[in-house]
């Protein structure tokens, strides 16, 4: 597999539970995380990332209320909501179908930033009657890092989370006064939940998982995620996207790895334009 050095760090940000760690039949329903909606029109669901909050979105949430009916939604653990316990991909998917249930009865675009673009493959895979179309910001769907690397990041996670909390946190910036307040935020979130989140991580792949996908799913990358000088299909393979039978992809350039910060009035544009027509021919975007 090509790796990515410059998504070593970015990999904390994906989401596992491929371990198979718990079997989840007769445990109840997780607690529905905290979601509001705003403007009208078709539904655009807006999932942020691993110690991000729903508020990233705003600016683009703002753009796209115009035309659509916007529900900005937060991942169990941050913000308000609760934990699901047991804590698992399953456990966090459900509660973001809970979501989806009571926001709308017709099928919803669903947008992921990262570890929420995980959660969201696994609610399309789950209910691909409630996705019409699938957005991926800066979302990796197999991990990046493996062997004594991922141990490394793990140990860490006890013996200086913080130190791994600012490196992962500042690499995201697209300047070092973003990459601290990214990191800020991101130390404010319950270091419990948060170190849960990131132990489930560092071996996720739900690359395979996504050849199931039935509906068309769209890429949004920064540069450093799909260098200009490279062509898609090698990005696509080393990002888990090679087997999504209906897929594009658009790279959005200067900007980091929360484009939705850095370029939203483009992100915003972007992802309007696939929720009119999702069903565009599934080309990549240069």
């Amino acid at each position: 597999m090509l790796r990515r050095p410059g998504l070593l760090l970015p990999a904390l940000a994906v989401l596992v539970l491929a371990l198979g760690l718990v079997e989840l039949r007769g445990v109840g329903a997780p607690p529905t995380p905290l979601h509001r909606a705003f403007g009208r029109g078709s539904t655009i669901v807006l999932v942020h990332g691993l110690g991000s909050r729903a508020e990233h979105w705003l600016p683009v949430a703002r753009k796209l209320a115009r035309q659509f009916r916007v529900v900005l939604l937060e991942l169990p653990g941050h913000g308000s909501s609760d934990m699901p316990e047991p804590f698992s991909l399953d456990r966090a998917t459900e509660a973001l179908g809970q979501a989806l249930a009571a926001e709308s009865r017709e099928p919803v675009i669903l947008v992921g930033h990262s570890v929420g673009g995980l959660v969201a493959v696994s609610e399309a895979l789950a209910q691909p009657l409630r996705v019409r179309g699938l957005v991926l910001v800066e979302t990796l769907l197999e991990p990046q890092v493996g062997g004594a690397e991922r141990d490394a990041m793990l140990r860490a996670l006890d013996d200086d989370y913080d130190g791994l909390l600012r490196s992962a946190f500042t690499a995201f910036g697209r300047d070092s006064a973003q990459g601290f307040e990214l990191y800020r935020e991101a130390a404010s979130v319950d270091s419990i939940n948060l170190k849960r989140w990131i132990r489930l991580a560092l071996t996720a792949d739900l690359a395979r998982a996504a050849s199931r996908l039935s509906m068309p799913v769209l890429a949004v990358l920064a540069p450093h995620s799909w260098p200009p000088s490279e062509p898609w299909p090698v990005t696509a393979a080393a990002m888990g996207y090679g087997r999504i039978p209906d897929v594009r992809a658009v790279r959005i350039e200067n900007c980091g790895h929360f484009i939705m910060l850095d370029r939203p009035d483009e992100l915003a544009r972007v992802i309007g334009r696939f929720a009119a027509h999702p069903l565009g021919e599934p080309i990549a975007r240069r």
